[in-house]
């Protein structure tokens, strides 16, 4: 069973701390999109932290220091690179992304965290189905590689996920939905 992580983007530190008292204690690890402005709040489980911003090299160092156990990025470069000692690396892919360009980049991190949705930085936005043949590309390619699927995951669609053999579901707006499906199975 793929792993169901509750995506959060919070717009300031309460909201986050808000956010973290509404999720179940068994969802143990969280994924903590991040913009251009810093938003924290201490976090009582694991959790992994999307980089959307220009300068990511610029911030890890403070993600990483706050406990970040995973880190994905746009571009994994060398200023990235050097961290991966201290925290799992992921390379993330957008939908609009040449995938034979992103797929170069993908020796070099220990996850892909492949976007479902054509727009990133909001949630609701609905899911695109081309994500699946994505998935098979690149487990064809890297099939030992750790896929996460983030965007539009829910009640209707994670099934098909997991059969493709998707390790981690990043879900945001239909996440208790979604988890009140599974926990009563």
């Amino acid at each position: 069973m793929s792993e169901i992580i509750p995506a959060l983007l919070p717009q300031n530190s309460e909201e986050l701390k808000k956010s973290l008292s509404e999720l179940p204690p068994e969802a143990r690890f969280v994924h903590l999109d991040v913009l251009e402005t810093d938003v924290w709040a201490p976090i009582d489980r694991e959790f992994e932290v999307h980089l959307m911003v220009r300068e990511p090299e610029k911030i890890i160092d403070k993600w990483i220091e706050r406990g970040a156990r995973r880190v994905i990025v746009h571009e994994s470069s060398p200023e990235i690179l050097k961290y991966h000692a201290k925290v799992e690396i992921g390379l993330e892919i957008e939908m609009q992304e040449f995938l034979a360009k992103e797929l170069e980049q993908v020796p070099s991190v220990d996850f892909v965290h492949i976007m479902s949705i054509d727009e990133i930085g909001e949630q609701g936005h609905p899911f695109d189905p081309k994500v699946f043949d994505r998935i098979k590309k690149v487990k064809e390619k890297f099939p030992q590689i750790a896929i996460s699927v983030d965007g539009g995951i829910n009640a209707m669609n994670y099934q098909e996920l997991e059969d493709l053999g998707v390790e981690r579901l990043v879900v945001g707006s239909g996440f208790q939905e979604l988890w009140k499906l599974l926990m009563r199975n």
